[in-house]
């Protein structure tokens, strides 16, 4: 929830590698700009919000320069697009509006080695047409290779299998990541059943799923967890307490966190932690005291690309 300028350089300045924001509609499906309202995280400001021009204008001209502020320390811009309550025949146009901003305000005149990579996250299976509109747009011949930059997820809680389904419909073949999660409010009773279904069908790649993240992750106890799950990334508030996990042991010696070269839409396989528990619930306890310091029963191959802001 990285939804004004002053967030975009707070959270970088925090080690952020990559931004979430939310991206609010006109009723039309004209895309408008930044915003979440509420309810959203706790303790967070639910009501910040730019313009979409200003909004993107100011990803580019602090990442995609030889000269800019933040050249390389972004490398994804995961755009939480709030079309849901859209009705279906303006789902399009807001696909097909929101490629155009982009293109004009992020893209253009941006060499593609230093463009920034966009994932777009729709809520539902059900918004699947704002994903059409975003294809049909730069399937153009003098944009085709914009879709190099773009991945692909559906945020919510739809069922799997259906998400699936979603993408053969729309021949999506790649870039798809797959989130799972609830608000930081609520993470003292987590259910990761959907989460560790979404891992098991990534590693033995009968899924679609190239990556998989979890959101929103802030306290460090639970930081490992997640890790230990064996996601690519993980959306929080606290890229601070992301970096602090990251850069203790044991996962400073088996973790690479992903800079600006590596690609969003690529897996590493690499000694990796893994936490094989079986429980699909977990429950608020422990803290510092009974944090685990040492390596999990259980190791797989595996390599985590950090993603570390809401």
């Amino acid at each position: 929830m990285v939804n004004s300028l002053d967030e975009v350089d707070d959270f970088i300045e925090m080690g952020a590698n990559a931004l979430e924001v939310d991206i609010e509609f006109a009723n039309n499906g004209t895309v408008l700009g930044t915003f979440h309202g509420a309810p959203c995280d706790c303790f967070r400001g639910c009501f910040k919000r730019e313009t979409i021009a200003d909004y993107l204008e100011y990803i580019r001209d602090g990442t995609s320069f030889a000269d800019s502020r933040y050249k390389g320390k972004v490398i994804l811009l995961i755009m939480d697009l709030k079309t849901s309550k859209l009705r279906s025949s303006a789902k399009k146009k807001a696909g097909l509006t929101l490629a155009a901003k982009l293109w004009k305000h992020l893209w253009e005149g941006v060499q593609p080695q230093y463009m920034v990579n966009v994932l777009l996250s729709i809520g539902y299976v059900k918004d699947k047409n704002v994903l059409k509109g975003v294809l049909k747009y730069f399937k153009k011949e003098q944009t085709r290779h914009i879709l190099d930059k773009i991945g692909f997820d559906v945020g919510m809680n739809d069922p799997l299998e259906k998400i699936g389904r979603m993408y053969k419909q729309l021949g999506i073949n790649g870039h798809r990541w797959q989130g799972d999660g609830l608000s930081n409010c609520v993470r003292f009773l987590v259910p990761v059943a959907r989460l560790r279904q979404a891992v098991k069908a990534r590693d033995n790649r009968k899924g679609y799923m190239d990556k998989v993240y979890h959101w929103t992750v802030d306290l460090p106890h639970f930081i490992r967890k997640s890790v230990e799950h064996g996601v690519d990334g993980i959306i929080t508030n606290r890229p601070d307490n992301v970096l602090q996990v990251l850069n203790s042991t044991p996962y400073s010696e088996l973790l690479k966190v992903a800079d600006f070269n590596d690609s969003p839409w690529t897996r590493f396989i690499e000694p990796m932690l893994r936490n094989e528990t079986e429980r699909d619930m977990e429950v608020l306890g422990g803290g510092e005291v009974e944090e685990r310091l040492s390596h999990p029963a259980n190791f797989d191959p595996y390599e985590i690309t950090a993603v570390w802001t809401e």
